[in-house]
């Protein structure tokens, strides 16, 4: 055979310029890929990337930390949620202390989680391999039904990171949680915020919020770690169930949970109530790891417990869990009394050592959020109890809305059946409990009474269990909806809905057990329950495609219009106070958003609409309060027209709010207003 001389690389080479020629001549002139899209794209990704290194470098001190306790009992997704739950409670910790000493900077941030990498690089890595060990198994279902609440949580989840990676316009993040973490990190450290009661609370999770801002610059950071604590406390709840009943009732828990509207919500919002929900759910975990130390070595319930476990460490460990739950959030205070009542049942001749190493170690734990209280509130529970900086009774009185509860709003036949009043009443942003549950999270647990015959006696026990934590925490909600309005709210309780969704989880199962004769009831149930599981994700589908969000993330909306479209003249407020001089302050009246107030300004937010009633009702006169503020350096005033009207009718401050309008046309003449009656800007006469 004759060989071929002619090479064909010339060829090749000629075929490859002549295609990527095409390709450069075609899309030059079509751009698929504009400056917008990049930027777009691009941020989010960041976002994503900042969020991933946060995580995984605090679950890798999480998993570090945890090694030498013996958790073999526990399933693999628990112990990943309890690791990554520690770590992020410790990084809180880290960044708590570097912020007194003012290195609350990017660059500061950047040295400590390149340094904690490198000290636990070992830990980071099994802790992602055994994250993606979970995740593929999750994506690997094996009967068509969990095959579909798969698909179905998956689903959301993607729709709540589209949400989360949006820019920060939920009512609470641009109220205070983002404010706090955008102050410290423009401060360089932790300051004081005299006007803001919020940013006296413990704050675990915003400043893990501040960290993932300042990495990057990009605000948008912060929604994506509180789904990460979502995530994570879901993880554990999944597992948990797992443990105790099967793999369908783990994939049950989330999809439960996820279809839950104002649940789903939270996960693309900057808010800390996914926070509370995940350290919740490890405190159940640990609650049970305890209890079953208690139980005989044969005991089906935990046949993988090591004999030599030690009740008293996972006792440290469950303290350690509840002073990182009170350090997001005082609500989770709720949880105390759920394992108060826990270990006086299951071990009341130990009751008193059990509640004091507990409390030593939550305590421990909690320090230097007390110790931050005290140093700039002059309170280490402010506001609580002591008052402190800015702070008195008419305050305590203002924020906790009290006298406004079931007692004497006409809804005490609620408290009955608070669980399903909260279900069926409830809904988003509205005046019943603000939150929208869903159908079954917080009715389904009384399936019990029914089919308790029918559970197994491993899910029995585990049933008993989290029905003795579950009951202080339904009479926690009860007493504090009595007295006040904000006491009903539902997601004040997220700490609970670990529990709840175990419970509501074992309801159906129990239901699935019984005889299916004369009536399949299990089946029956599961078609009702994928109905509605169909209603929640047309909810949840809706909703992000009515918010603009891709177009936002590609670039094709800018952040101005869709801030525009979330909050409405606010934005255009906060563009009229951006061509003020420079140095300029501002007092907000009736408006308590400041978290986008101009860099070049200084706002004072209403955070409590008191800024007027308040030193009236403390005995100042109408000139006095002038002459103060005067006195404080305020140069202008922006008035939420609309909040005032909504706080016209506040049977509190009657009086001294029906004197405003006449107070401002006397002292002040305006410069600005939306022409919508939203907002009028005002300068002194």
């Amino acid at each position: 055979m004759a060989v071929i001389k002619n090479r064909p690389g010339w060829r090749i080479l000629a075929a490859l310029i002549f295609l990527i020629g095409v390709v450069i001549g075609y899309f030059w002139v079509h751009k698929p890929l504009d400056f917008a899209l990049i930027a777009g794209a691009g941020g989010a990704l960041l976002d994503m990337v900042s969020t991933g290194l946060v995580i995984s470098v605090a679950a890798g001190v999480g998993r570090r930390g945890l090694s030498k306790i013996h958790l073999a009992m526990l399933s693999r997704s628990e112990r990943l949620g309890l690791e990554g739950l520690i770590g992020l409670g410790v990084l809180g910790i880290v960044l708590l202390v570097i912020s007194i000493l003012a290195l609350y900077r990017p660059l500061a941030m950047w040295v400590i989680l390149i340094a904690l990498a490198v000290l636990n690089v070992r830990f980071v890595i099994a802790w992602l391999g055994d994250l993606r060990l979970i995740f593929v198994a999750a994506l690997h279902p094996v009967t068509t039904w969990t095959r579909f609440l798969m698909i179905v949580s998956a689903l959301l989840l993607v729709l709540a990171l589209l949400h989360a990676l949006a820019p920060p316009y939920a009512y609470d993040a641009i109220n205070y949680h983002l404010v706090g973490p955008q102050a410290y990190l423009r401060a360089g450290r932790m300051i004081t915020l005299p006007d803001n009661l919020f940013m006296g609370f413990p704050q675990t999770a915003e400043i893990v919020y501040g960290m993932g801002m300042g990495l990057f610059g990009r605000d948008s950071a912060a929604a994506p770690l509180h789904l990460s604590f979502g995530v994570l406390g879901l993880l554990i709840v999944g597992g948990l169930l797992k443990r105790y009943v099967d793999t369908a009732a783990a994939y049950l828990s989330i999809t439960l949970l996820l279809t839950s509207f104002s649940f789903w919500l939270l996960f693309g919002w900057a808010y800390v109530d996914l926070a509370m929900f995940a350290y919740g759910g490890a405190v159940l975990t640990l609650v049970t790891i305890w209890h079953s130390t208690l139980l005989p070595k044969t005991a089906d319930v935990d046949a993988s417990a090591s004999p030599t476990s030690n009740s008293t460490t996972y006792l440290i460990l469950l303290g350690v869990f509840l002073g990182l739950s009170v350090s997001v959030k005082y609500a989770a205070a709720g949880l105390v009394g759920a394992v108060l009542l826990v270990l006086l049942v299951y071990s009341p001749r130990e009751f008193i050592r059990n509640v004091v190493i507990v409390g030593l170690a939550a305590g421990i734990v909690f320090l230097p959020w007390a110790l931050k209280g005290l140093i700039y509130y002059q309170n280490p529970l402010y506001p609580f109890i002591f008052g402190g900086v800015n702070w008195d009774t008419g305050r305590t009185a203002t924020f906790s809305t009290s006298g406004f509860g079931f007692l004497s709003n006409g809804k005490l036949w609620q408290l009955p059946v608070l669980p399903f009043a909260a279900s069926i009443l409830g809904v988003e942003k509205g005046e019943n409990y603000g939150f929208t549950a869903g159908p079954w999270l917080l009715t389904v647990p009384f399936l019990l009474l029914f089919g308790w015959q029918w559970l197994d006696e491993k899910p029995r026990t585990f049933a008993r269990l989290a029905i003795v934590f579950s009951l202080p925490l339904l009479a926690y909600w009860g007493i504090t909806a009595l007295t006040t309005n904000i006491g009903s709210q539902t997601r004040l309780m997220l700490m609970g809905f670990p529990v709840a969704a175990c419970l509501a989880v074992l309801g159906f199962h129990s239901v699935g057990k019984w005889p299916r004769k004369p009536l399949d009831v299990g089946f029956l149930s599961r078609a009702i329950l994928t109905l509605t599981i169909v209603f929640s994700v047309t909810d949840a589908v809706r909703d992000t495609f009515e918010s603009k969000l891709v177009p936002t993330l590609l670039g094709s909306t800018s952040r101005a219009e869709f801030l525009t479209s979330k909050l409405g003249v606010f934005t255009a407020a906060m563009d009229e106070l951006a061509k003020l001089p420079e140095g300029s302050q501002i007092r907000f009246l009736y408006e308590s958003r400041g978290y986008y107030c101009p860099p070049t300004q200084t706002c004072l937010s209403d955070v409590l609409f008191d800024y007027w009633p308040r030193p009236l009702k403390q005995g100042q006169t109408i000139d006095q309060v002038f002459e103060s503020w005067k006195a404080s350096g305020d140069d202008y005033f922006l008035v939420y027209d609309l909040g005032y009207t909504f706080s016209a009718t506040d049977s509190r401050f009657l009086t001294e709010n029906a004197l405003f309008p006449e107070a401002v046309a006397t002292y002040l003449e305006p410069i600005w207003t939306d022409g919508i009656g939203g907002y009028t800007l005002y300068k002194w006469k």
